[in-house]
């Protein structure tokens, strides 16, 4: 019998995935990730930071994807089998796939071909703030399994974590011109960096910080360019400022609007909401305090670095 454990992916599966583009990556690589970036990806890669590490809510959806499966199966009445292989493109082995199931064809249920079945898990927070729509990144990876695989479909079944909803099983029709305009950039990318070694452009500040993580006490002299750069980022500040004052000043008129009802509403759509709630916070100075010795061993330290704009 099968172990929730053996369900995992080996570490010899995770180091592997340094060799070639697998569907994960390739929303990161055309920078539409909003959790990782070509930098990271790149880092990662070459082994110069480790592996994503296995988080509980990672562990959680390799250990549902048997539960989505059988969902699946029961709502459209179609039959899908794991696939313990890795689909590789003809000509550019570093292209790979590595499908969640196969979809087997029915013509009686309507399936007339082979598709793949990929099964997500998320929360109906994230779906709510992309207005209803599935992450970019996931279609994203469909198409890439499509285009490597040569199937002509694929279903998305989703599982919401925090209201324990499944959605309904989502066809989706291949895509060429996406997936040839996706591949071009996935080979330039690989080409350029991992085989040319060229290192991809930092572009937020969690990259920076991979690439240089601790000040030694030196100056730069500053260029043209980068006094443009600080004269830009000052005016941005001051904008910035002026907004956030105006928002609180916009806000606070609302509030007081408001008094003590708990929504505006205009034909029967809320606009905006002021609600009572209570939190529970750790006073860490007066715990650290009381409890000073117990204080020092939960203390972690952690290295970063601070900007200042003067």
């Amino acid at each position: 019998m099968q172990t929730l454990q053996s369900q995992l992916p080996s570490q010899d599966w995770v180091q592997e995935r340094a060799n070639y583009i697998g569907g994960s990556d390739v929303a990161t690589i055309l920078g539409e990730n909003p959790y990782s970036t070509p930098l990271q990806l790149w880092l990662r890669k070459r082994g110069v930071v480790p592996p994503i590490e296995e988080t509980p809510i990672l562990r959680f959806g390799h250990f549902f994807e048997p539960i989505l499966s059988q969902h699946f199966e029961d709502v459209t009445g179609l039959k899908t089998r794991q696939v313990n292989k890795t689909y590789q493109h003809p000509e550019h082995s570093f292209l790979r796939a590595n499908i969640d199931r196969m979809v087997l064809a029915d013509s009686s249920k309507g399936l007339a071909s082979t598709a793949v079945l990929e099964l997500k898990t998320t929360t109906s927070q994230r779906l709510k703030a992309l207005d209803g729509e599935y992450p970019i990144e996931w279609i994203l990876q469909i198409q890439h399994y499509l285009g490597i695989t040569s199937y002509e479909l694929a279903y998305l079944q989703v599982y919401e974590r925090d209201t324990c909803v499944f959605h309904d099983p989502v066809l989706i029709q291949r895509d060429d011109n996406l997936i040839i305009e996706n591949m071009d950039q996935l080979i330039h990318w690989w080409n350029i960096h991992m085989i040319g070694g060229k290192q991809p452009e930092a572009i937020n500040g969690e990259d920076a910080l991979l690439l240089y993580g601790t000040s030694d006490g030196s100056t730069v002299e500053a260029t043209p360019e980068d006094y443009n750069l600080y004269k830009e980022l000052v005016q941005v500040r001051d904008r910035k400022e002026e907004l956030e004052e105006m928002e609180e000043h916009l806000k606070t008129k609302l509030k007081v609007r408001l008094e003590n009802s708990e929504s505006l509403v205009l034909a029967g759509n809320k606009l905006v909401s002021w609600k009572s709630s209570s939190q529970s916070r750790l006073t860490t100075g007066e715990f650290r305090k009381a409890h000073p010795e117990l204080y020092k061993q939960f203390l972690h330290t952690t290295q970063t670095r601070r900007f200042l704009c003067h």
